[in-house]
C-alpha cells in the first residue's frame, strides 16, 4: 500500500491572530430560543454550508416544543456569509422537544437527508428526505413510512454502515421513561435496507440498560475496519458508566463497556479521534467528575477488549457541554474546543504526547450557556468557523452565535491512515476495501471529507521515463489507465522527484533506482526532478472504472469495486482521492493480486434477467494447461436458481433459443457441464472448477496448448414466469 499526500505549504498562526475566533454580532436571525443541537451541511449542494438547529425547551422534562430550524447560507449566491431562516418553507411546521440533529444520505441518491432527535417521549425522530434534483434542499418528513414510528427519550444519534452492506444504518439513544434518571433505557439500532427504510434490530445490538444517554459515536475502536458503538452518558451506571460495544463486522455487537475507566461521570459529550498521532482512536470527555474534562488514551486497540488509560482532569474547566476536535493552529494534531456554560468557550491546545495547554484567549470572551457547538467553513475562506448554540439557563443570553476564524487557512491534506485488503469472498465481485482517514476537524463524525475512487486492470505495458544528466528522456508520455510509468534515475546521483496534478506525491531515487507510478485519474500530471531543472508531463486518458464510495462513518470510507473488464493480467489497481472542504487532497494507491480474470469477453452485455442486470461470466486461474487451474464464475444471477456452464470451440449469437429470454453465445457443437449443476443461492452467483483434461463435449476433449475455447452459462430465470437466460461469453486462449 502506498500512501500519498499533498505537499502544500505548511502554515502557522501569526501573532496578529492571537484572538483567532471572533464573535460576529447578530449574524444569525431570530427567533432566539433554547437550542440543544447544531450541525452544518450543504443541504442544497450549492457549495456552501447551511446550518441546522434542533430546538425545544426542557432540561429533565418536556417544556415548550419548538420548530426544527434550517438556515440557508447565502455565501454562494451573494458572496457574503449571511443566513435566511427557511425552516418551515423547507421542512414544514415541525415542532418537537429537540436534542440533536444529524445528516446522511440514507437512500443513496447523492443528497443529504436529515434526522432530528427528539426527547421526553413526545415525538418520533423526524426523518426528512431531501427532494434532490427536483427541489434541492427541500424535504419531506417520512419517519412513519420509513420505519421510525416510536417515540424515544433521545439525546443523540449517528448514521453509519454497521453491517458493511453499503448503506447507512442508524443508532438513536433512548433514556427510557426519564431523561436523566429513572430506570434507564437502551439505545435503538436500525438497519437500512439500502433504500432508506429502517428496521429495528434490538437483538443484534443487545445493549444493556443505562441511564441518561447523551451521545452516539460510531467509530472503529479496535482497529478491525468496522464501526463500533461508543455512547457517553450523564449518569453513573453499573457495568461501566458509558456504552462501549464492539461490532463483529455484520452489525452484531458485544458489550465491553466495563473496559473503559470508570472515573468519568456526568458526561454530556465525548469526542472520539486520534489525539496522539498513533492512528488508533482515543477519547476526549467534557464534564468529568467535578465538571472537568480530559482524555482517555487507547493504549492497545487490538486487545480483546481494547485497553485504556485515563489522563488527568484538566484544570480551569467548568460546567461544559460540548467538545469539538479541530486543528486550529495547523500543526497536524487535534486540539479540543469546548462549549461551556461559563463566561467563555474554552480551547485546549494539543502539545503532542497527550499534553494540553489552555488557549481560551484565542476565542472572543462571551458569557452564555452553550449546549452544543460545531465548526464549519461558512465563508469558504479555507478555515473553520465556530458555531455555538445556547439554552437551559440565562435566557437573556439565548442567541446562537458564529465566531469567525481569522487564522491561517487549512492547507494540510487529509491523512490516509490505512486500508484493508479486499473482502474475504473475493474474487467474486464486487471487491470491498475500507480506507481510514484523518483530517483537521471532527465533530460527532462530521469531517466534510469527500472521496472518489477508480480501479483498472494492471496492463503489461510499462512506459519507461529516464532521468539522464541532460534531462528526461521522454518529454511527454500518454498512457491509458492501468499502464504503469517506470521512473528511472539514470543520473548517477540521488534525486528527489515530485509528481503533481490532482494531488502531489514526492519520492526519492538513488542512482540507478526506479519507481513504478500508477495513475488512474485522467488529466495531465507534471513529473519534476527537484533541483535538476528538468520536468516532463504524463497524460492519463479516460477508461478506469468508477467505484462506489460511501462515507461509512467514523472517518472511514467503504470502496466497492465492481467487476472489472476481463484482462490477461492477474493484478488490478485501486486509486482513491480524498479531499477536504478547502480542497486539500491526498490519495491512496493499492495494487492487488490474485484477482485477475482470464480471457476476453464477447457477446456483451447479456440480455437483462429478472434482477434487472445482465449476467456475466468470468474465468480465473491460469491459461497454462499444465497448471490445471481454471475456475468459471457466473454473477448477477437471480437468487436461488439452478444453472450450469457450457463450452464450445465456436462462438455464436443465437437469440432466445428454445424460448429462452437470452442469447446463446456459442454455436454447435456445444458441451454442457451438467454433472456440475449449481444453485445461485442468495448471492446470485455460482462457480465450478474445470477439468481441462476432459471438457464435456461428445466425446470429452482434453485442452491442448494453443487451443481456443469459449464458455457461457445457462440458468433458470423467473420473470416473466419460469424461463431461462444466459450470461455473456468469454474466450480463452490456452498456453
Amino acid at each position: 500500500m502506498r500512501l500519498i499526500s499533498c505537499t502544500l505549504p505548511f502554515c502557522l498562526l501569526t501573532s496578529a491572530f492571537s484572538q483567532q475566533f471572533v464573535h460576529q454580532n447578530n449574524l444569525l436571525p431570530s427567533p432566539h430560543r433554547w437550542t440543544e443541537g447544531v450541525t452544518a451541511e450543504d443541504v442544497d449542494l450549492d457549495g456552501d454550508l447551511d446550518l441546522l438547529f434542533s430546538e425545544g425547551d426542557g432540561f429533565s422534562s418536556a417544556g415548550a416544543q419548538r420548530q426544527c430550524r434550517l438556515l440557508i447560507n447565502q455565501q454562494i449566491p451573494s458572496g457574503n456569509m449571511t443566513f435566511t431562516d427557511e425552516s418551515t418553507a423547507r421542512l414544514g411546521v415541525r415542532l418537537a422537544n429537540g436534542k440533536n440533529v444529524i445528516t446522511g444520505d440514507v437512500n443513496g441518491d447523492g443528497w443529504p437527508d436529515l434526522l432530528y432527535v427528539n426527547a421526553f417521549n413526545t415525538q418520533v425522530p423526524y426523518l426528512f428526505i431531501n427532494r434532490g434534483a427536483s427541489q434541492p434542499g427541500f424535504f419531506d418528513m417520512e419517519s412513519a413510512t420509513r420505519g421510525l414510528t416510536e417515540v424515544f427519550n433521545g439525546g443523540g444519534a449517528a448514521f453509519g454502515d454497521l453491517d458493511d452492506d453499503g448503506d447507512l444504518d442508524l443508532i438513536i439513544s433512548d433514556s427510557g421513561s426519564s431523561y436523566l434518571g429513572g430506570g434507564g433505557g437502551r439505545p435503538r439500532f436500525f438497519r437500512n435496507d439500502g433504500n432508506g427504510f429502517f428496521t429495528e434490530d434490538a437483538a443484534s445490538l443487545n445493549a444493556p440498560i443505562k441511564r441518561a444517554q447523551m451521545d452516539v459515536q460510531l467509530v472503529d475502536l479496535d482497529g478491525d475496519f468496522d464501526l463500533d458503538f461508543f455512547g457517553p452518558n450523564r449518569s453513573s451506571n453499573s457495568g461501566g458508566n458509558h456504552y462501549l460495544m464492539l461490532n463483529d463486522g455484520t452489525g452484531s455487537f458485544t458489550d465491553v463497556s466495563g473496559s473503559l475507566p470508570n472515573n468519568s461521570s456526568t458526561v454530556y459529550e465525548a469526542e472520539a479521534g486520534d489525539l496522539d498521532g498513533d492512528t488508533d482512536i482515543d477519547l476526549f470527555f467534557v464534564s468529568l467528575s467535578g465538571f472537568n474534562e480530559g482524555h482517555i488514551e487507547n493504549t492497545n486497540p487490538t486487545a480483546n477488549p481494547p485497553s485504556w488509560a485515563a489522563g488527568g482532569s484538566l484544570s480551569g474547566s467548568g460546567d461544559d457541554n460540548e467538545v469539538v476536535l479541530i486543528d486550529y493552529d495547523n500543526d497536524a494534531d487535534y486540539d479540543a474546543l469546548i462549549g461551556s456554560l461559563g463566561s467563555r468557550e474554552y480551547l485546549w491546545r494539543n502539545n503532542g504526547n497527550l499534553s494540553w495547554s489552555n488557549a481560551a484567549s484565542a476565542i472572543s470572551a462571551v458569557s452564555d450557556s452553550t449546549l452544543d457547538a460545531t465548526v464549519a467553513d461558512l465563508d469558504n475562506d479555507g478555515d473553520y468557523d465556530l458555531i455555538t448554540v445556547q439554552g437551559e439557563s440565562n435566557s437573556s443570553q439565548w442567541r446562537n452565535k458564529v465566531y469567525r476564524n481569522q487564522g491561517a487557512p487549512d492547507t494540510l491534506p487529509p491523512v490516509i491512515v490505512g486500508a484493508d485488503s479486499p473482502n474475504a469472498s473475493f474474487p467474486f465481485w464486487p471487491a470491498v476495501v475500507h480506507v481510514k482517514v484523518r483530517d483537521q476537524v471532527l465533530d460527532d463524525g462530521v469531517d466534510y471529507l469527500r472521496a472518489e475512487a477508480l480501479a483498472a486492470r494492471i496492463s503489461d505495458a510499462v512506459w519507461a521515463v529516464d532521468l539522464t544528466p541532460g534531462g528526461f528522456s521522454t518529454p511527454n508520455t500518454s498512457i491509458t489507465p492501468g499502464e504503469l510509468v517506470e521512473v528511472i534515475n539514470a543520473t548517477g546521483a540521488s534525486v528527489d522527484f515530485e509528481l503533481s496534478g490532482l494531488w502531489t506525491e514526492q519520492f526519492s531515487l538513488g542512482a540507478g533506482q526506479s519507481e513504478s507510478v500508477l495513475r488512474l485519474f485522467p488529466g495531465t500530471w507534471t513529473l519534476t526532478a527537484l533541483g535538476q531543472g528538468a520536468s516532463c508531463t504524463i497524460t492519463v486518458g479516460q477508461g478506469a472504472t468508477a467505484c462506489d464510495v460511501l462515507a461509512q462513518g467514523g472517518q472511514q470510507f467503504r470502496v466497492e469495486v465492481p467487476q472489472l473488464p476481463p484482462g490477461q493480467g492477474s493484478l488490478w489497481g485501486l486509486q482513491m482521492m480524498v479531499s477536504d472542504w478547502p480542497g486539500n487532497a491526498s490519495a491512496l494507491t493499492d495494487i492487488f493480486a490474485g484477482s485477475g480474470s482470464l480471457g476476453t469477453a464477447y457477446c456483451s452485455p447479456a440480455a437483462l434477467n429478472s434482477t434487472g442486470q445482465p449476467a456475466t461470466i468470468q474465468a480465473t486461474g491460469s491459461a497454462a494447461v499444465v497448471d490445471q487451474n481454471l475456475t468459471l464464475i457466473a454473477t448477477a444471477l437471480p437468487s436461488n436458481q439452478f444453472g450450469y456452464f457450457l463450452v464450445g470451440a465456436n462462438q455464436g449469437a443465437i437469440v432466445q433459443p428454445g424460448g429462452s429470454q437470452g442469447t446463446l453465445c456459442l454455436s454447435s457443437p456445444i458441451g454442457r457441464f451438467v454433472t456440475q449443476v449449481q444453485n445461485s443461492g442468495l448471492a446470485g452467483s455460482f462457480s465450478i472448477p474445470v477439468n481441462l483434461n476432459a471438457l464435456p463435449t461428445a466425446p470429452p476433449v482434453a485442452v491442448l496448448p494453443g487451443d481456443t475455447w469459449n464458455f457461457t452459462a445457462w440458468f433458470r430465470d423467473v420473470n416473466p414466469g419460469p424461463t431461462s437466460n444466459f450470461t455473456d461469453g468469454i474466450e480463452i486462449q490456452f498456453q
